[in-house]
């Protein structure tokens, strides 16, 4: 199995979806019908999965049947990292996808106007993680805060109890908004921000 192979399966099957087998080559007390969780995908492809049965057995894709019976849903977000542009993506709406984001705990913070929210590291001060970008208040640009490791935005209607994909003019306002990343420094008690432009392999856009 090529190394290329191996990426499409891992994106594929993520941690947390559930499985359902059909077949298991060699393993009998593997019936059709079982369930269990993924865990995780190795180097070499291997599928490895908490069987509800209590088996830990690896599956292997090119052998054995089986399929997945819940695929989270994808959402598109605007991802904000230290020092670098804005960047579109798509992830896999669910807590561990989010948690793998950030580095840890997830924070919801709502400091702007329309359906749109902040989510970073809920420790990321207190873990040292490097700043990142400032929050301005819309009337008076004052700084209100500043975020700490990477965070990503998304879409929160008020018509739905989970996230959502931002849209086009969101992601399109939110990237002017942090398009450039800061330095942050402390004169006399006042924190203040300078804006810059990334260099080495984080060209202008």
């Amino acid at each position: 199995m090529t190394r290329h192979e191996v990426e499409m399966i891992k994106e594929k099957f993520q941690p947390g979806m559930r499985i359902l087998l059909h077949e298991m080559k060699g393993e009998p007390r593997m019936y059709d019908g079982l369930e269990g969780t993924i865990g995780s995908v190795d180097d070499i492809g291997q599928i490895h999965v908490r069987w509800d049965n209590g088996s830990s057995l690896a599956l292997n894709y090119e052998e054995d049947s089986f399929e997945l019976t819940d695929a989270p849903n994808r959402i598109q977000i605007l991802l904000i990292e230290p020092g670098k542009y804005p960047k579109t993506m798509e992830i896999n709406d669910s807590l561990e996808s989010m948690q793998n984001l950030v580095g840890g705990y997830i924070e919801e913070y709502c400091p702007f106007d329309d359906d749109v929210a902040i989510v970073c590291n809920d420790e990321g001060k207190i873990n040292g993680l490097p700043l990142n970008r400032a929050i301005y208040d819309s009337q008076t640009n004052e700084l209100l805060d500043i975020i700490a490791g990477n965070f990503f935005l998304v879409g929160t209607p008020t018509d739905s109890d989970s996230f959502q994909s931002l849209t086009q003019e969101q992601q399109m306002k939110y990237s002017k908004m942090f398009k450039y990343p800061e330095r942050f420094t402390e004169t006399y008690g006042k924190i203040s921000a300078e804006k810059y432009k990334p260099v080495g392999k984080d060209q202008e856009r």
